[in-house]
């Protein structure tokens, strides 16, 4: 009995050797299943991202109008309570943004087109204030140099420009922003008309129950909490405008309302929009006053100010559950304004916010699954 028994095992033997065999085997075929997972989830990212970059001019308008649709529903919401019809509330407060974004974009523009019409004259008085950098800014008269030697150093005796040139250069250049203009404004309203039932047919598409009420979720918390920060932004915002105006005027730079327009205006996009602003005190100063030093007393005070209202203030009025990771929203910011410009710079905030709600939600799904 023993002896069958141990031909019984020697004859296992064998098979247990290829079921170790094959229990190692299996590890490299674990690593290559990763592999293609990992190389299939990179292809589908890559493909998003050109897709995105290739139809930008559709999927700005229609993110940016959701944005909007979302800081301004809540206040039309509250007009249609007070006995407002819902379509007049809707129009009136889309047509009240739009005005208020014209008139920046109005005071903006002209002081910006007069210093681009002059930005040689502005460069070389800058470049005479900073007299400590004529060394380092030298190279750039050695590089014009050197290009005007290569194509000969001749200018043409004459110009012609060709009417039906310039006039279809114009069109084909307004055509691409008026029609995303419009875009945007009309997605803006029917979003903020029909959300609710935009919201309730996307949940549908889920066959699963569970699944289509997590989807209204996410839709609904994401869009209250964009809403909630862009309305509190809005809020420190003015503050910071009327700071900037006070700092521009006590320092005794020119047009202080400018100054506060763009301050509130640019502190919208976290990081950058503060830089530019602390930049553009600092070239201001230097066409204003005469000492290097006192170019320096507005940059200064305004780091200050932006400091304690990102890190201080505004945390602690939106609270900690609505706080996102400074190094993820830096990056979402480099890479929607590396992707979509300076409008995508504006959505990146939204954006990292939407995500991590479906991240929240999705996780709670999964777990719920898996128990």
């Amino acid at each position: 009995m023993q002896k069958s028994n141990l031909k019984l095992v020697r004859r296992n033997k064998p098979g247990a050797t290829h079921l170790d065999s094959g229990a190692v085997s299996s590890g490299p075929f674990d690593a290559w299943a990763w592999a293609e997972r990992i190389s299939v989830v990179g292809l589908f990212i890559l493909a998003v991202g050109y897709t995105l970059f290739v139809v930008q001019d559709l999927f700005v308008p229609v993110v940016t109008a959701w944005v909007m649709g979302a800081i301004l529903r809540p206040i039309a919401e509250s007009a249609g309570r007070l006995g407002v019809p819902r379509v007049v509330a809707v129009i009136a407060t889309a047509t009240v943004a739009l005005l208020i974004l014209l008139a920046i974009v109005g005071l903006l523009s002209t002081p910006l087109a007069y210093w681009i019409g002059h930005t040689k004259e502005l460069a070389l008085l800058i470049k005479g204030k900073l007299q400590l950098l004529n060394q380092p800014l030298a190279i750039f008269d050695e590089i014009a140099h050197a290009l005007s030697g290569v194509s000969g150093g001749e200018e043409p005796a004459s110009m012609h420009y060709d009417t039906s040139t310039i006039i279809s250069g114009i069109v084909s250049t307004l055509t691409p922003v008026i029609t995303q203009f419009v875009l945007f404004f009309f997605a803006m309203i029917f979003w903020m008309l029909y959300a609710n039932k935009v919201k309730r047919g996307i949940a549908r598409l889920f066959s699963d129950d569970r699944a289509s009420v997590v989807a209204r979720k996410v839709l609904d918390e994401a869009e209250n909490k964009v809403s909630q920060y862009f309305g509190t932004l809005v809020v420190v915002n003015l503050c910071l405008a009327a700071v900037a105006m006070g700092l521009a005027s006590a320092v005794g730079l020119p047009n202080p309302l400018l100054w506060g327009v763009l301050a509130g205006t640019l502190n919208f996009i976290p990081y950058l929009g503060p830089a530019v602003m602390v930049a553009t005190l600092f070239v201001i100063g230097l066409l204003t006053f005469p000492t290097l030093k006192g170019a320096f007393v507005a940059p200064l005070i305004w780091i200050f100010v932006t400091t304690l209202e990102g890190q201080f203030i505004t945390p602690t009025i939106i609270g900690h559950r609505h706080t996102l990771n400074p190094f993820l929203v830096f990056l979402s910011i480099a890479f929607w304004a590396w992707m979509w410009g300076p409008v995508g710079a504006f959505l990146a905030v939204p954006m990292v916010i939407s995500v991590v709600v479906l991240k929240r939600h999705l996780s709670s799904y999964s777990a719920v699954r898996a128990s």
